[in-house]
């Protein structure tokens, strides 16, 4: 990965992980462990090992998000922001639904039919958890009607 670039002109949050989602998943599987060694008299340590496993990785994710400036696309992650697609570069976006608790930006960056990622093979910059308390506004098809942009249901 490059190296941390800044933003240009004005930001808009388009996606951000945060970490009370992600956490709580694998505390309701740590209470069903716990349930289960009571019940059969010991550890299942494979068990352990992957809720220790799932709870790292909710931490480390906490911070993601997927931004907008006036260029383009930014995507902040543990390496810092960096930036991912310009708005001249992408032919279609949008948000798809990875899992009942994620979701990802799905790019489809203009060039020719066998190029990967191309117009027929997308790009998935930024994956974030998707839970949040209250919904809020989505600037997305507002940035996509500035930019020019198609949907990813557009033809």
């Amino acid at each position: 990965m490059g190296e941390s670039v800044q933003p240009a002109g004005e930001v808009h949050v388009l996606g951000e992980s945060k970490v009370w989602p992600a956490v709580l998943i694998p505390i309701g599987a740590a209470a069903v462990l716990v349930a289960v060694s009571v019940t059969i008299g010991s550890v299942p340590w494979y068990g352990a090992a992957l809720l220790a496993i799932g709870l790292l990785v909710a931490v480390a994710r906490r911070g993601n998000a997927v931004l907008a400036d006036d260029e383009g696309l930014l995507i902040r992650g543990r390496g810092g922001l960096r930036r991912s697609y310009a708005w001249a570069q992408i032919d279609r976006m949008g948000w798809q639904d990875t899992s009942s608790w994620a979701r990802e930006l799905v790019v489809y960056p203009r060039g020719e039919p066998y190029d990967v990622p191309g117009p027929n093979s997308p790009a998935r910059p930024g994956r974030i958890w998707r839970w949040q308390r209250r919904p809020q506004a989505d600037p997305l098809p507002g940035l996509r009607d500035r930019y020019g942009i198609k949907s990813l249901l557009d033809p």
